[in-house]
């Protein structure tokens, strides 16, 4: 079995809102489990695990204020990258969600790219590759 990654785990304000964004964005994704922590360092929190069977995003609700902005030097994640199949496919399904495009990544002829900030700024990258090949997907000379 190869390593990958299982899960990321992120804190929001209003749970339900990263999970409509992410939901919306990806069809096939739902809440695989859920649950209340009445006390999580002193602050009740609720929690959600939004994916497949395979891969997911930990949502725990109970954060306060907004992420940084991307383009600012905090330390900290700066977005989560998803696969996708049609990148033009997803921009149309978020729009229709209310979701603006925040921008695009760069030119290339094995993968497009398109970055979002959901509702509490946290940046989203969705990715669609044009190659089965390993040595076009992960080329950076290009």
């Amino acid at each position: 079995m190869n390593n990958y990654i299982e899960h990321a785990n992120i804190s929001v304000v209003d749970a339900k809102k990263n999970i409509n964004f992410l939901t919306a964005a990806i069809l096939e994704w739902k809440v695989r489990g859920s649950g209340k922590i009445d006390d999580w360092f002193g602050k009740p929190i609720e929690w959600f695990h939004v994916g497949d069977e395979h891969t997911y995003v930990a949502i725990s609700s109970g954060g306060d204020g907004d992420a940084s902005h991307w383009t600012t030097h905090f330390t900290g994640m700066k977005h989560l990258g998803i696969v996708v199949p049609d990148v033009e496919v997803l921009i149309l399904r978020l729009k229709d969600a209310g979701y603006e495009l925040d921008h695009r990544g760069g030119e290339h002829p094995f993968r497009k790219s398109v970055y979002y900030l959901e509702d509490h700024g946290l940046q989203f990258e969705f990715v669609e590759y044009f190659s089965e090949k390993d040595s076009e997907r992960n080329d950076y000379l290009l």
